[in-house]
């Protein structure tokens, strides 16, 4: 751990939040198979992401029982909208922590190869797995066939970088914007320290300045006809950044101010809970006795954004702070969704569009036939995700353990080579 920066002491750095939490390895974190015993984990960010896959999910299931549903079930169907925005905040809480945990040692090749490598083992296999899935479910279920710039740009999360083509595989705009996140922010963060290694202001700088780039990039496309709330602006990758640095100035907080993180965490829950029901009800209107949706105006394209990311990181304190003395039933649960909900983001909407496909029509007709039929789709869906998770994701990103310190020696060989290079010149 490198030393802190002078904003606070070193031995208040140590008893901040997150050295209170078991750091672990990958074993650890992502265990193959979940059982009773106490987990490395913090419960309430497991809570938070179950709770985040299972809007998405739902939201995207439920069609086939809407039409035996009450009329209020309709507001369930911005649900996906705040899940996928509780991810952004999430990953830039957690990844902040990480680069803030590695501090000016972030600066040396070694450590930032070492980040990206642990990151790519984490979410890339998978991905790409799934990538291919969705290219065979395009011809076999749409007649569509991919071809390979498609596939290429998918693959390398170019399709919704600076403008909006996702032709098929329409949930992964949000997982390329996190790639970009994981990939420009820290890069941007190790060049900063190259010039500055007062840790926190060149950290603080560059979170600020992807924070700033993507509220004004909104704000300056929202005239455009093309930039609605609900794909353009909400999808293209440099226009979200801010979502994510919410959560980084999150994570920058509950370490170097602790106390203040701790102090209020049920107050800002309720503010948090209150500001993001506010803002669910922004998203509708009434229309002759009828609900709609609002109208796509210039707060919906801009700064609803920025409120949604605001009151899901009031939440994280009070969740962050969440811990079990002893495992259940209910926690064991939320910890496997938890660490599903990778793969089960990945997995639903092919489970939803093969059912869609093949399943009996008429298994839609009456409340109780539409009722198995969901049921079905989410046992389908948990299931295939689990078997990922079990046999696929967790040994991938177990593998990273391997290739890092690998990769670690490697870089730190060459560098010293280049150290003595340079000083037998001298």
């Amino acid at each position: 751990m490198a030393e802190p920066d002078s904003i606070i002491a070193p031995h208040d750095f140590e008893t901040t939040l997150f050295a209170r939490w078991p750091r672990g390895n990958s074993e650890e974190k992502f265990p193959s198979e979940i059982t009773y015993r106490h987990s490395a984990r913090v419960f309430g960010l497991d809570f938070l992401r179950a709770a985040a896959i299972l809007s998405v999910f739902i939201a995207h299931s439920i069609g086939v029982l809407m039409p035996h549903l009450p009329w209020w079930f309709v507001f369930c169907g911005h649900g996906g909208f705040y899940g996928v925005e509780l991810f952004f905040v999430l990953s830039g809480f957690l990844i902040g922590t990480i680069l803030i945990r590695s501090g000016t040692d972030l600066c040396q090749p070694d450590r930032i190869a070492t980040f990206y490598i642990r990151r790519w083992f984490r979410t890339l296999p998978l991905f790409w797995l799934f990538l291919c899935i969705n290219v065979a479910i395009e011809y076999a279920l749409r007649s569509h066939y991919v071809n390979s710039a498609e596939i290429w740009s998918h693959g390398f999360f170019l399709r919704n970088l600076t403008t909006l083509r996702m032709t098929f595989f329409p949930e992964s705009w949000s997982l390329a914007i996190e790639e970009w996140f994981y990939l420009l922010f820290p890069a941007a963060l190790w060049l900063a320290l190259r010039f500055d290694r007062r840790f926190d202001r060149a950290f603080l700088t560059v979170a600020i300045a992807f924070f700033l780039f993507s509220t004004i990039g909104r704000m300056v496309t929202s005239p455009h006809a093309y930039a609605t709330w609900t794909e353009w602006q909400r999808k293209v990758a440099i226009l979200r950044f801010d979502s994510l640095m919410i959560g980084v100035f999150g994570a920058w907080i509950a370490t170097r101010y602790p106390s203040v993180w701790r102090r209020h965490t049920k107050l800002l829950a309720l503010a948090g809970a209150i500001l993001l029901i506010a803002m669910y009800a922004w998203l509708w209107k009434f229309v002759d006795h009828q609900v709609q949706w609002s109208a796509d105006a210039y707060f919906a394209r801009t700064f609803r954004f920025t409120l949604v990311s605001l009151g899901f990181a009031l939440l994280l304190p009070a969740a962050s702070d969440w811990s079990l003395k002893r495992e259940n039933i209910f926690s064991t649960n939320i910890r496997r969704i938890a660490l599903w909900s990778y793969a089960l983001y990945l997995v639903h909407l092919p489970v939803i569009a093969l059912f869609q496909q093949y399943w009996p029509k008429q298994w839609s007709a009456s409340a109780l036939q539409a009722s198995v039929t969901f049921l079905l789709q989410v046992g389908c869906a948990i299931t295939v995700s689990a078997l990922l998770y079990r046999f696929f994701e967790s040994r991938c990103t177990h593998l990273r353990e391997t290739v890092a310190p690998i990769v670690t020696d490697i870089l730190r060989g060459k560098f010293r080579r280049v150290v003595n290079v340079i000083g037998n010149a001298k």
